[in-house]
């Protein structure tokens, strides 16, 4: 299954299969274009994240390959947001 992945400077989180990326990503412009502002986005296993987006904020979306089998393991026991364990996971 194809998942969409992004990481918000440093914090990376899997977004929930039904959240609109194009949605997510004219958002993120929006706050920026502000000059800053809130963005809500569902992640897999995190529930409905908040982040503050600046123009100083990196973010990339990636799109990855995961199992159900792995998708339902990071919903019921998420990875911390420490960047390091998500690469020890291989996520």
């Amino acid at each position: 299954m194809l998942v969409n992945k992004v990481r918000f400077d440093g914090q990376t989180f899997l977004l929930e299969p039904d959240q609109d990326v194009d949605e997510t990503k004219a958002a993120i412009v929006a706050a920026v274009g502000e000059g800053a502002g809130f963005v809500d986005f569902r992640t897999i296993g995190h529930g409905t994240i908040s982040l503050l987006m600046t123009p100083a904020v990196p973010v990339r979306f990636q799109v990855i390959e995961r199992s159900e089998e792995e998708l339902e393991l990071l919903e019921a026991d998420p990875p911390p947001f420490d960047e390091a364990v998500w690469f020890e996971h291989g996520f």
